[in-house]
């Protein structure tokens, strides 16, 4: 079950109705600023680019410092080391640094760790290495602020070191000629959420004392990794991607533009999704699958047959680390089917041996969409320690969660959301007792999508997704906006793509006639169970397509539910049913709303005999159909529940369910789940 819970949100439409007219903002533009909290009119004109955000870079703490110091080693022609780390966010910052270094006639090399050996950051390994160079000066890229012994180590081999990171500081800073980083909590200036490439930036536009040279040669990698490090897209970070799009649809690099081939975009106007979904993902797959350095050479690559060739290369590291993804992916889920207890946990933990690190944080992700609850991912290596990735959802934090579970932990970091890990194998069940301990006594958490506003669909139409691309780009803290369209009925599905993993949907509003499409792409299995005639509430993205030459209104639906859902219960039946699997303590009340009353189970047997292969993950589509509010899924999930238990309904391996023959009688009291709920009370 994908289901989110639905938060929509009030609108001022008095507000937005005076944004609209004393700003000059497009009316249904100005709504959705309202609702993003932009209401004056150096918010609005910075945030519409009717006005540029540029910070001085010499606000950054320490920049005068790492100016003076790295503009000493170009003119004694001292040898400088970029480091830089294995992401996109540090590739494109090692791109930058070093190329706009050699440009200015620096003595200057770079390196990059390997994910698998070096791992991230500075390491004694990593400085002897950079030692064997000839390395007067290091300076670190997107990495660095944490390196506190490792400076040590540096100062002792009598090499230099400037740092440039973005990430949050520990109690000590590194004892190193500068440390520049606008999180430091002495830092002053006045815009902080860069991306390492937007320090990296920032570093180049202070040793050049203007930034237009820097910006017309560089922005394109700007906008490349602070789109592809999902960092805020406000302030400064707007302008650099709003710049950098405009750069790369104008003129592309040769390495950008065989990137861009290779994703088959080079036909469309770029915009920031295209980096996200396609640019991205096949510079991380270098460093995922093997050394990021063949994306480095990528992006430093002037020659286009050359350029050529990398990117296919990159190509095909990036569809083996799709391979790579599906095979964990059917690990978990098999390991899931044969032990669903797991996949009832507040938390799931997964763990196998020899998967592929790499990619176990996109694996964690897709289980989080799957089920809907924080997931960790783990890899048990031969030398007895497990190490992996894991990813939540907003009002669990991770970070939180691994710190409070610390002592079963060898080493950890990260954020509220995605965080990494390495414990011993053999602590691995005491790591996952802690975290679920921990868990159960945090308040209710369960994922969330929030609407902008509801629409009617008499008001659909083209003018409505040219004044949402004002809003453009859309990324972290400013996503595209979402719309909730309510009491739909289906007129029709039409199944569409080689595996039907796609849907067209023809629907119309209940007491209107015009009829909508929308498109929902790569449909799980079950989701959208609706037929024709039922009524049902989406959750959709509008844009636009091209076709035969005209230009038409696209609806994407991004959730649903049946229609007139209550979402608050939905999350009430889906942590109590949970909380049965595991057979947990409940408390009186919990029992009574959870326990079906026999005619419930009549109406069940009845559809279900009425609708045979309907898919077991249809919870919430069966409650609608069967419950006499529509809204307890839990006692239908119990009720499934025992008559699977009973042989009663079945379920064939794609997890349709079916009625069998069955001549024997039975007792619905004899269900192993009935008999739980009976001896709890």
């Amino acid at each position: 079950m994908d289901r989110k819970k639905w938060n929509l949100g009030q609108l001022d439409k008095e507000l937005a109705s005076k944004i609209a007219e004393n700003y000059s903002v497009d009316p249904f533009a100005a709504l959705l600023l309202s609702k993003r909290g932009l209401t004056t009119r150096e918010e609005i004109d910075s945030f519409l680019g009717r006005s540029v955000d540029t910070v001085d870079p010499f606000l950054l703490p320490d920049m005068q410092k790492a100016v003076d110091r790295i503009n000493d080693a170009i003119f004694d022609y001292e040898m400088i080391c970029v480091y830089g780390d294995y992401d996109a966010d540090g590739v494109t910052a090692t791109a930058l640094l070093y190329s706009y270094l050699e440009m200015q006639g620096a003595n200057v090399t770079y390196l990059l760790p390997s994910r698998h050996g070096d791992g991230y950051g500075l390491s004694d390994t990593v400085i002897d290495k950079i030692k064997s160079l000839g390395t007067k000066l290091i300076v670190t890229v997107d990495n660095g602020i944490s390196a506190v012994d490792e400076a040590k180590y540096i100062k002792s081999l009598g090499m230099e070191l400037v740092v440039t990171d973005h990430h949050l500081p520990g109690d000590e800073l590194p004892d190193c000629v500068a440390v520049v980083d606008p999180h430091r909590l002495d830092a002053q200036c006045p815009f902080k959420d860069y991306a390492g490439v937007g320090v990296a930036y920032k570093l180049c536009c202070a040793i050049e004392g203007d930034d237009r040279a820097v910006k017309e040669d560089f922005i394109d990698l700007v906008a490349i990794g602070t789109v592809a490090d999902i960092v805020p897209l406000k302030g400064e970070n707007r302008t650099f991607v709003k710049e950098g799009l405009r750069s790369m649809n104008a003129f592309k690099r040769p390495g950008v533009e065989a990137l861009v081939n290779s994703a088959g975009l080079e036909d469309k106007q770029l915009i920031a999704s295209n980096i996200s979904f396609a640019l991205a993902p096949r510079i991380n797959a270098a460093g995922r699958m093997d050394s990021a350095e063949k994306a480095l050479d990528l992006l430093l690559c002037e020659e286009p047959t050359a350029a050529n060739e990398i990117a296919m290369e990159l190509n095909e590291a990036n569809a083996s680390r799709h391979d790579e993804e599906n095979r964990i992916l059917e690990d978990c889920t098999k390991l899931l089917y044969e032990d669903p207890y797991r996949s009832h946990m507040p938390v799931i933990v997964m763990n196998g041996d020899g998967w592929h690190e790499g990619v176990l944080g996109i694996v964690a992700s897709k289980l989080l969409d799957t089920f809907q609850r924080p997931v960790i991912v783990l890899s048990n290596r031969d030398d007895g320690y497990s190490r992996g990735s894991a990813r939540s959802i907003e009002g669990f934090s991770m970070f939180d969660a691994l710190t409070a579970c610390s002592d079963h932990l060898v080493m950890y970091g990260g954020h509220a959301q995605a965080a990494g890990l390495t414990l011993k194998t053999e602590d691995l069940d005491a790591f996952m007792k802690a975290l679920t301990e921990y868990a159960y006594a945090q308040p209710l958490f369960y994922p969330s999508l929030s609407v902008d506003c509801k629409l009617n669909t008499d008001n659909l139409g083209l003018d409505l997704v040219n004044s949402i691309k004002l809003l453009e780009p859309f990324g972290a803290d400013n996503p595209a906006p979402l719309f909730g369209l309510f009491d739909l009925v289906v007129d029709g599905v039409t199944e569409l793509g080689d595996r039907k993993q796609h849907l067209k949907i023809y629907a119309h509003k209940d007491g209107r006639k015009n009829q909508i499409t929308l498109m929902n792409f790569n449909v799980p299995h079950g989701v959208f169970p609706h037929k024709v005639g039922d009524k049902f509430d989406a959750v959709v993205t509008l844009d636009k397509n091209l076709w035969n030459g005209q230009e038409r209104l696209s609806i994407i639906i991004k959730n649903t539910r049946p229609a007139g859902v209550d979402d608050d219960t939905m999350v009430k039946c889906v942590k109590l049913y949970d909380k049965i699997e595991l057979r947990s303590k409940l408390t009186s009340e919990e029992i009574e709303f959870a326990t079906p009353e026999r005619p419930l189970f009549a109406r069940l047997y009845t559809y279900l005999k009425k609708n045979q292969g309907l898919s077991m993950n249809s919870f919430e589509y069966m409650a609608n159909k069967v419950c006499e509010n529509g809204d307890n899924m839990c006692k239908v999930r119990v009720a499934l529940l025992a008559l699977i238990e009973l042989g009663i309904v079945n379920y064939d391996t794609n997890g349709d369910l079916f009625v069998p023959e069955v001549s024997a009688k039975f007792d619905l009291a004899d269900a192993p789940v009935m008999q739980y709920l009976s001896e709890v009370k």
